[in-house]
């Protein structure tokens, strides 16, 4: 079976993001989502300590959705659900204004070239349409390794709705990008902590 077939088959995995707008994620309860979730150990510990909340994992590779599909289901847990997507289109897609309770990004891709800017994540424009889609007073999380990456994303965030908290971290997610760093004995790491305290209008999905 290639890694196509397994996505439509598995019941945790959402392939087609035409087929999350027929759910009301509005009735699902407390949602958190994790954008670039890897190999999911994160998502996979945060569903299985709150079995009671919707965990939904929005990843670019199919390799890996595939991957965490697997381990998802051999621990038995039906709290989450993956999609394959860029994080733009799925917060512009499928979820609507104010239903989203904590979203968080692990170790992001900082776009370290100058040339490659432009698709880095957390935009103003992005930070603006990640506020509308958050829960009033519920917050989003951001840890990297590159400061020149930090520093980028606090110029973003003037009037995007969020209270910053900045600050070093020591590792603590126990993911696989943070054993890496940790390897390469780096043990100090950027946390943004944004919360909502102003709604920011945004096209509905």
């Amino acid at each position: 079976m290639d890694t196509r077939e397994s996505l439509c088959e598995s019941p945790v995995i959402i392939a087609d993001r035409e087929a999350w707008k027929e759910t009301n994620l509005k009735d699902a309860g407390t949602i958190e989502v994790e954008i670039g979730f890897g190999s999911g150990e994160y998502l996979i510990r945060r569903a299985s300590e709150y079995p009671d909340r919707l965990f939904i994992g929005i990843e670019k590779k199919p390799g890996m959705i595939t991957e965490v599909s697997k381990r998802v289901a051999s621990r038995n847990l039906n709290n989450i659900r993956l999609l394959e997507s860029c994080a733009k289109d799925a917060f512009t897609d499928i979820f609507p204004a104010s239903s989203i309770s904590r979203v968080y990004s692990l170790f992001p891709d900082p776009w370290p070239k100058r040339k490659h800017s432009k698709y880095r994540l957390f935009s103003t424009e992005y930070l603006r349409l990640l506020n509308n889609r958050l829960i009033f007073g519920c917050e989003a999380l951001i840890v990297t390794d590159s400061e020149d990456y930090c520093n980028w994303m606090l110029k973003q965030l003037p009037d995007t709705g969020f209270e910053v908290e900045n600050s070093t971290i020591p590792p603590q997610f126990d993911t696989r990008f943070e054993r890496r760093w940790r390897e390469q004995d780096l043990s100090t790491f950027f946390r943004i902590l944004l919360k909502k305290v102003r709604h920011i209008e945004a096209s509905p999905p």
